[in-house]
């Protein structure tokens, strides 16, 4: 972690742990294997126990990691090809020809095997925790230190961790600091389906510490007890949660998080990260020093005293108009088994199967010819949420809103000249089905004009001065019924037009010369 002064470029550094511990000081290093930037294969074994080998870990979007190449050169420079071998390990999983094409530009820095860790098996190993970092390993293949950042300060203490180790010498555990900031969770390089999460880490009582989403949005919490925790939403894709605090002369220490959050259906934002989960006993570890990590057994109360429980830090669960009712009534044990391991509060069922648990009504979707996409998958916390909502029927946004985040071609409706007034009230419910229809025609809940008439009851064939119900006189590229009459799509837009009276484009001249 990197100390950046008022004129310094900001400093991109992210976390890289894995759900699993790795090796520690005084223990064998793992010898791992992996393609070089050249496209040749290395073997950590082929350097083994033949001499000190250093470590770099680091990213081509971790500017810090950028500014320390001429660093590690000076370093190289100083020991003897004979008494020290240099790996460089990057791990940037996506872009890899982005990620050769950058380093391409530092050639005259790195005159040593550039590791190109895409499926993390070299950093998880060694349980790196941010980079930049640096792991010493020493003559017998033992590792002797470990440090994490490269300012000056840094960079000093690893070249004279070096020296040591190289030389024989003892002491070494005396160069090793504390770090003034620490992300403990989540774990970076993971992903999640979840549209939020807790961000925990350590830094000094009372200081302030800033959370930015990539980039953007912040978000700033005092420091309790040595530990902070923020809630912060996450976007689709890669997300860069970048955690600071400003040291007592006025500069920043920074750490950061690289969580990737996946859809709960659909392809085309993957990850090949594995999955994170908070509530196991590792990630518990640091809040049992204040907080009681057990659930009460659940007594004469019912459910009642486990839930307050839960309450205690997912407060946010409730805060809203329309509460789930097994959170009301029965708590969260009706969906959530405390005691399952290794991860704890799993859900009892998967998908629509924990929803029909209550909700046998709503089997009966699931037999109709044509489902929805959600219901199809049987993930029905697409569009409800499972513990709060201020929408009706738990519905995540309003049903406009809602719909199009999945029908996006609906976005550029509003934008047309005339709107059917149920889109601009964002009531898509009000034509269509939600969950499932026996006729392909995207879920409206009538055939043919019976749809349309539920709303405009006062049109009939004496009223509207156009005939409906009877073939065109001519053929024409317009809508039609199954038996080739005029409906009321044949003139008219369903959800919005640039016409009057959302007639098709054209208008009447389009039929009518």
């Amino acid at each position: 972690m990197r100390v950046i002064r008022a004129a310094a470029f900001a400093v991109l550094c992210v976390l890289c742990a894995a759900p699993a511990f790795g090796a520690g000081v005084g223990e064998r290093a793992a010898a791992f294997e992996g393609d070089t930037l050249a496209g040749e294969r290395f073997r950590l074994a082929d350097s083994l126990g033949k001499r000190a080998i250093l470590l770099k870990f680091g990213s081509i979007y971790c500017s810090t990691c950028v500014s320390s190449l001429e660093d590690i050169s000076r370093i190289q420079k100083r020991f003897k090809s004979s008494d020290l071998q240099i790996v460089g390990v990057n791990l940037d999983v996506y872009g890899l020809a982005r990620v050769r094409r950058f380093y391409r530009g530092y050639a005259n820095l790195i005159k040593y095997p550039m590791v190109i860790d895409e499926k993390l098996a070299a950093s998880r190993p060694f349980d790196i925790q941010s980079i930049p970092a640096h792991v010493i390993i020493d003559k017998q293949g033992v590792i002797r230190f470990v440090s994490t950042g490269a300012s000056d300060e840094d960079l000093k203490i690893l070249e004279e961790a070096l020296g040591k180790i190289i030389r024989g010498e003892t002491g070494i555990e005396k160069l090793a600091k504390e770090l003034p900031l620490q992300v403990f969770l989540p774990i970076n390089f993971t992903k999640t389906v979840q549209d939020s999460m807790y961000v925990v880490g350590k830094a000094k009582r009372g200081a302030r510490v800033t959370l930015a989403l990539n980039g953007g949005s912040r978000q700033t919490v005092t420091v309790m007890r040595d530990l902070f925790y923020v809630r912060t939403p996450l976007s689709l894709g890669s997300n860069y949660l970048e955690v600071s605090v400003t040291d007592p002369v006025g500069g920043k220490l920074n750490q950061g998080v690289v969580i990737f959050r996946e859809p709960k259906m659909g392809s085309g934002i993957e990850s090949p990260f594995p999955l994170y989960r908070f509530h196991t006993e590792r990630n518990e570890a640091p809040c049992r020093a204040c907080h009681n990590m057990s659930p009460p057994e659940q007594g004469a109360q019912g459910f009642a005293t486990a839930t307050q429980f839960c309450l205690g830090c997912h407060r946010e669960l409730t805060g809203q108009r329309q509460v789930h009712g097994p959170i009301t009534i029965g708590g969260c044990s009706p969906c959530h088994q405390f005691n399952s391991r290794p991860n704890r509060y799993e859900v009892i069922a998967q998908g629509q199967d924990l929803c029909f648990k209550c909700h046998d009504e709503k089997r009966k979707d699931l037999i109709k010819s044509f489902l929805h996409g959600p219901m199809s998958a049987g993930l029905c916390t697409i569009c409800h949420s499972p513990h709060a909502s201020s929408e009706k029927y738990q519905l995540r946004r309003y049903v406009g809103d809602l719909c199009v985040m999945c029908h996006e071609a609906m976005k550029t409706v509003s934008f047309r000249k005339v709107v059917h007034k149920p889109v601009s009230d964002g009531a898509c419910i009000g034509c269509h089905e939600s969950h499932s229809s026996d006729r392909n025609d995207n879920f409206v809940k009538k055939p043919g004009n019976d749809l349309c008439f539920s709303c405009h009851a006062g049109v009939n064939r004496t009223s509207h001065a156009h005939p409906y119900g009877i073939p065109p006189k001519k053929e024409r590229q317009i809508k039609l019924d199954k038996d080739g009459n005029l409906i009321c799509v044949s003139c008219h837009e369903v959800h919005a037009g640039d016409e009057s009276k959302l007639l098709v484009k054209g208008g009447c001249a389009k039929c009518h010369s």
